[in-house]
């Protein structure tokens, strides 16, 4: 079973403040709700953790393993995760684009893939957490990057 998901945001602050919220693995981990525990492993793009999936009555703990797969500072990150017991793969690309001196465009683009026979078949849960991880993760980095911005701004006058 494969997904693709696709979002795009504007968010009103710079490219260096939500570049900030984004550009590591730390960061991104951080901002997704479904791991619950989480280590950066030395070196600092690769991560393992756990993530808890829950769907009515179905419930899995899951071991994971995430790192960075791409990175142009200020422009593009990539990275992957992978969930090996049910035979979970997740790419995401985000890429930035400055709009003006306090606005940024981020594209955020998924491909998930389950081969895991029984999980393939609980589209709905799959297809539930792919919507659910693109949209906390572009709505927390968009609040705090905004945040930010306002605290400089406020720190100007």
């Amino acid at each position: 079973m494969e997904l693709e998901v696709q979002r795009h945001e504007r968010i009103m602050a710079s490219l260096q403040l939500v570049w900030e919220e984004m550009d590591s693995i730390d960061q991104i981990l951080s901002k997704t709700p479904q791991i619950s525990e989480y280590e950066v492993v030395p070196g600092g793009q690769r991560a393992r953790g756990r993530t808890r999936l829950a769907w009515g009555p179905v419930k899995w703990t899951m071991d994971i393993e995430a790192e960075i797969t791409g990175f142009q500072p200020l422009q593009r990150i990539a990275y992957s995760v992978e969930g090996p017991s049910l035979e979970v793969h997740y790419e995401a690309t985000v890429e930035l684009t400055p709009v003006g001196d306090n606005e940024t465009k981020l594209d955020y683009q998924a491909h998930f893939d389950v081969r895991h026979r029984m999980a393939g078949r609980m589209r709905g849960l799959f297809n539930e957490i792919a919507e659910d991880h693109a949209h906390s993760f572009l709505h927390r980095v968009k609040v705090k990057a905004e945040q930010r911005r306002l605290a400089q701004e406020r720190l100007l006058k």
